[in-house]
């Protein structure tokens, strides 16, 4: 994710930038709040421990974004990681949202007025 970040700030404008970072803090959050939940009920581990392995975890968002600018990448390179980051921005989003949609479509003619739509 922090190279998705780094690359959009190197990039795009700035208001594209400031929506990617944002997107991807609400997509760390989430994921990091079900991390937690997993470590501690699930592997028995302590809350601080969790929280140590989460924080340890969201530091590769920094480590990503780092390398990034680091590296200098051209712009060609920067297109590839943008567009790839797009991909998994729209993955996560039909993963998290495909599921909710379809149980909330009681009838054939709902899912069919989905789709067309």
């Amino acid at each position: 994710d922090g190279l998705f970040v780094a690359a959009a700030f190197k990039s795009c404008s700035s208001s594209v930038a400031i929506g990617i970072a944002l997107v991807t803090l609400c997509h760390e959050i989430a994921q990091e709040l079900a991390d937690f939940f997993v470590l501690t009920n699930y592997c028995n581990m302590s809350t601080p421990k969790a929280l140590l392995l989460n924080f340890v975890s969201g530091l590769s968002v920094l480590l990503g974004g780092i390398v990034f600018l680091a590296s200098e990448p051209n712009d060609e390179t920067t297109g590839i990681i943008l567009a790839m980051s797009a991909g998994v921005y729209i993955y996560v989003a039909g993963c998290e949202t495909a599921p909710r949609v379809e149980k909330s479509l009681n009838s054939r003619w709902h899912r069919l007025n989905m789709l067309i739509q």
